[in-house]
C-alpha cells in the first residue's frame, strides 16, 4: 500500500490525497496540523521518529476548484459502467454516450446531459424526448465531485481508513 495522507481544508472538507513526503513537509513548514495518524507506521529520521499522518488539516482555507474532466471514461466511471436505461452492467467498449435531451434538439454535451447507455437502449431512444418513449435514466446526470473520483482510484483498504471523512456507506 502506498503511504498516503488525506488532506482537509481549514473547514475539515476533504480536498486532496497526498503522499507522505508532502504531508511531512506541510507539518514541518507549519502549514497543516495532524488530525489523525497511523498507529503502526513510523517515519524515522536520525534524530526522531514520527507517526505517519493519516489525516491532516490545512490552517488556511483552500479553494475547492478541483473538477473532473468531462470525457467518455469519466462518464462511465460516474455511471458505474451501467446503462442508465436498462440498468445492466457492461464493459467500457460495450457502452455508448447518450444525450438525455437529444443533441439534434439543442441538447448540450456536458455532465448534466450525458449518460452511459448500451447500444440497444441508445438506438431505441434515438433522438426522442424521454416523455415520448417512456424512458428515463436510473439517475439524472450531474457533474461528479472531484473527491469521489479520487476515491474511486484508491484500494479498498484506504477507502476504509478514511471512510468517516467521506461518509461512505458502501466500500467495495
Amino acid at each position: 500500500m502506498k503511504m498516503q495522507t488525506l488532506l482537509l481544508d481549514a473547514s475539515y472538507f476533504p480536498i486532496l490525497i497526498i503522499d507522505w513526503k508532502k504531508a511531512i513537509n506541510l507539518f514541518f513548514t507549519q502549514r497543516a496540523e495532524v488530525v489523525e495518524h497511523f498507529e503502526d507506521i513510523q517515519i524515522r529520521s536520525p534524530n526522531k521518529n514520527f507517526y505517519l499522518p493519516k489525516v491532516m488539516r490545512l490552517f488556511v482555507s483552500a479553494s475547492h476548484g478541483k473538477f473532473v474532466k468531462f470525457n467518455r471514461k469519466n462518464v462511465f466511471i460516474r455511471d458505474g459502467y451501467r446503462c442508465q436505461y436498462c440498468g445492466n452492467y457492461f464493459q467500457e467498449r460495450e457502452l455508448t454516450l447518450d444525450h438525455v435531451f437529444p443533441k439534434s434538439r439543442g441538447g448540450k454535451t456536458n455532465w448534466s446531459n450525458i449518460v452511459a447507455a448500451c447500444a440497444p437502449c441508445n438506438n431505441k431512444k434515438a433522438d426522442h424526448l424521454l416523455d415520448d418513449i417512456k424512458m428515463k435514466p436510473l439517475k439524472w446526470p450531474k457533474e461528479p465531485r472531484w473527491i469521489d473520483f479520487s476515491l474511486h482510484r484508491l484500494p479498498v483498504k484506504q477507502k476504509q481508513i478514511w471512510r468517516c471523512w467521506f461518509h461512505l456507506k458502501n466500500v467495495a
